[in-house]
Order: structure tokens, then C-alpha cells, then sequence
């Protein structure tokens, strides 16, 4: 992952040093625990891991484990699992969305 292209991406979108950091952050725990979001770029624009990280409220409400590795901090029940399965599901998906604009341009 290239942390300060990515960095600057995300400044032109957002004017929050911490929601940049959060996004930055989630992604580099997804690549600790799934692998190089540059590789699960490559090998299919990341849909396999988006797929993986996938945890909709019916799978909360279920009681259903996620399919990913990555431990969720802090979770007390589904809702918690769903909750920050969903952040770093949207970071990791404003990850792909930088390489798509970097593989345009």
C-alpha cells in the first residue's frame, strides 16, 4: 500500500486529518491480517477481499462470524462485529477507489 499517495488522495476528499488517519489505519490492519490490498488489487480490483469483509446487519441480527481474519477491537456482541466490519470494509473500498484513479491516470 503507498500510504502517502494514498494520504494525499484522501486530502483532496476530506479536510480531517483523524478521518484520514482512521482510513489509513483500517487498511493496514486489513493487509496485517488478509494480505497486500496492492495484490488483492491486482488480482481481481479487490473483489474477493471486499467479499470477504462483506457483514450485512442480517448476518449481525444471525449471529453469524465474519469470513474475515481481522479481529474487531472493543466488541461486545454482533452489532459491534457488524459495526467495525463496516469500517474497515468503506476503508478498505476508498483504498480501491484511489488505485482506480491511480490505473486511469
Amino acid at each position: 500500500m503507498n500510504i502517502e499517495h494514498f494520504r494525499a488522495y484522501l486530502s483532496k476528499k476530506y479536510d480531517n486529518e483523524r478521518v484520514i488517519g482512521d482510513a489509513i489505519s483500517r487498511c493496514k490492519r486489513v493487509e496485517k491480517y488478509e494480505g497486500d490490498l496492492d495484490e488483492h488489487y491486482s488480482k481481481d480490483a479487490g473483489i474477493s477481499i471486499l467479499n470477504k469483509l462483506s457483514y450485512s446487519k442480517d448476518d449481525s441480527l444471525r449471529q453469524l462470524e465474519p469470513k474475515h481474519s481481522i479481529p474487531i477491537k472493543g466488541t461486545k456482541g454482533y452489532q459491534s462485529i457488524y459495526e467495525g466490519t463496516l469500517s474497515i470494509y468503506r476503508a478498505t473500498e476508498l483504498y480501491f477507489d484511489y488505485k482506480k484513479i491511480c490505473t486511469v491516470n
